[in-house]
């Protein structure tokens, strides 16, 4: 897919950090965006953003948990512009926690927003992309904690590396099709996921919070970079999307290793 112009596209998690990010790239391509989120406060916000590139904005307060709530936001999406062609699941929230010492109901949460959020989206809105035999893209927002376990990570990382096989068995799913799909797995982003108990208009108290986070302007990169790096891995139909090719290259490049020795070990070459 290459032209995004007079396009729909639907970021879930679209008002704030990677998502903000990413309907701002895709409506700098002329697409018709949409944008989804729980919170009142930041869609408001990331609205006027939006507004400030095109007017061809519909900003829509949903769950992407409710699959009921996603298939209204799907009418009024095509009945405000057109059938989503780009639909960025990305909604998502962070988990961390040691897998023993961690509750069942953030387990479940953060499974229900991870995995069965992208997974309502794909529900609700590949049918009819499938249907208009048009061309079209679906992200799922996934992680760097996806392809590499990280200390206390457990219900994250899990969640995360659920969304990369979900995308990874989509892309099969989609082969015959216009439509294909692809996974991002940023590594350190500079987003409110670090504080998300702080209001956008909390500047003073996000502040403090970011002193004891020197390292996020250290190596994080921004979200709107993020989203221009979305947009060129759909144009180039990449499933792997990365934000950064440092420390990750590095970690993707041990765990490659770490397999093929232990394949090397217990099943030797010649």
């Amino acid at each position: 897919m290459q032209d995004f112009a007079n396009k729909t596209a639907f970021v879930t998690g679209g008002a704030s950090g990677v998502g903000l990010g990413i309907a701002k790239a895709l409506a700098k391509a002329g697409a018709n965006v949409a944008i989804g989120d729980i919170q009142q406060n930041r869609l408001d916000a990331a609205e006027q953003q939006l507004k400030e590139i095109t007017d061809r904005v519909l900003p829509l307060k949903v769950d992407t948990t409710d699959i009921e709530a996603l298939a209204t936001a799907a009418k009024d999406i095509t009945s405000t512009f057109s059938p989503v062609s780009v639909l960025c699941n990305n909604a998502g929230i962070g988990g961390g926690g040691v897998i023993l010492e961690t509750s069942d109901e953030k387990w479940r949460r953060v499974m229900e927003v991870n995995v069965w959020g992208p997974l309502n989206g794909i529900r609700v809105f590949l049918p009819a992309m499938l249907a208009s035999g048009d061309e079209g893209h679906i992200v799922n927002t996934a992680s760097f904690s996806g392809i590499q376990g990280h200390h206390s990570q457990g219900p994250y990382g899990t969640s995360k590396f659920a969304a990369v096989g979900l995308s990874e068995f989509l892309r099969n799913d989609l082969a015959e099709t216009k439509v294909s799909a692809s996974v991002l797995c940023p590594h350190v982003v500079d987003t409110p996921i670090f504080y998300p108990d702080l209001r956008p208009d909390e500047k003073a108290a996000i502040a403090e919070r970011r002193k004891t986070m020197p390292w996020l302007e250290q190596i994080a990169v921004s979200p709107d970079t993020v989203g221009e790096q979305v947009l060129a891995g759909i144009r180039n139909d990449e499933l792997y999307i990365f934000c950064d090719g440092t420390d990750s290259r590095e970690m993707l490049q041990t765990r490659c290793n770490d397999m093929l020795a232990a394949m090397d070990r217990q099943f030797p070459i010649g």
